[in-house]
């Protein structure tokens, strides 16, 4: 009784610093955004119990209810551009006959370490109509006539920070893999080499089916993730042109700091949370597996 009263104490005592951070910085702001939702308040002045309404005027709020669609929008782009890529990526850096792996690794893995700030600001430049590399490399391949003003149409504006994000982060997923693929053995991969599989077969049938695990953190972690988003597109555009690259964190960012609206950015907040926890249960049971034995 006494050893298990003592294996007790040490448990608490080891992991109360992680449980005091978690509690600070994380489970804290939460329950306090969720007390907050149901009061208006300016930040100043006297909270005042509204109860529900700030939730219902999320629903009757237009801006908001586009916000959700591009936050969709990006979300699939998100999953479109960096899985794909990073896994073609990660299969091509996997091959030993690779020549320059590691410094393709860290090429690739650049962008996922440079600051959001920078990111926003160089590619800023990229897309400006007039000095910007994108156009003048269009006028250069004799291709002037797409030549555009690619964040300040709001038919291209949120194409054109989907396939910023999507690049962002492909490096994030490409090491993702790589470390999923040589976690299979080289066993199975040569017993079904010596009986004649192609290369194709090989990682169709059986290496990604092995890291399958892998592949299901990936899509919940982009999903979640691109629902969040926030940084790169404020500085880009700060949700314009005309709202068209608003998304739900940048609306709940105005609402609280421009407007001064705290009540209702915290039911905002609670909105997002919510939908990062749905997508994060449903996928976890789609994605729901045996573990992987090799």
């Amino acid at each position: 009784m006494e050893n298990r009263k003592q294996r007790w104490i040490s448990r608490i005592i080891f992991i109360s610093p992680a449980l005091a951070i978690f509690s600070i910085f994380l489970l804290i702001p939460i329950l306090l955004s969720l007390y907050y939702s149901f009061f208006s308040w300016d930040g100043l002045n006297p909270m005042e119990f509204s109860g529900i309404h700030n939730f219902i005027s999320m629903f009757q709020d237009s801006l908001l209810m586009k916000a959700v669609k591009h936050s969709f929008i990006l979300t699939f782009w998100a999953l479109i551009i960096q899985l794909p890529i990073g896994l073609l990526l990660a299969v091509m850096l996997s091959s030993e006959r690779l020549f320059g792996r590691r410094l393709f690794k860290t090429v690739y893995f650049m962008p996922v370490i440079l600051s959001t700030s920078v990111l926003g600001v160089l590619w800023g430049l990229i897309y400006e109509p007039n000095i910007g590399l994108l156009n003048n490399l269009l006028d250069f391949l004799g291709l002037g006539n797409l030549q555009h003003v690619w964040l300040g149409d709001e038919t291209t504006a949120l194409g054109a920070i989907a396939l910023v994000v999507g690049w962002q982060y492909i490096g994030f997923y490409m090491i993702l893999f790589l470390a999923g693929l040589q976690g299979v053995p080289d066993e199975i991969i040569e017993a079904a080499d010596l009986d004649g599989a192609s290369k194709f077969r090989i990682l169709w049938n059986i290496r990604i089916p092995l890291i399958r695990h892998v592949i299901s953190f990936a899509i919940i972690n982009c999903v979640v993730g691109s629902l969040k988003y926030f940084d790169l597109i404020y500085i880009m555009t700060s949700g314009g042109p005309n709202n068209s690259t608003e998304v739900i964190a940048s609306v709940m960012f105005k609402q609280a700091f421009r407007f001064s609206d705290f009540g209702y950015a915290s039911s905002i907040s609670m909105l997002l949370l919510l939908m990062g926890l749905l997508f994060a249960f449903a996928l976890s049971k789609l994605f729901k597996s045996e573990p992987v034995q090799y």
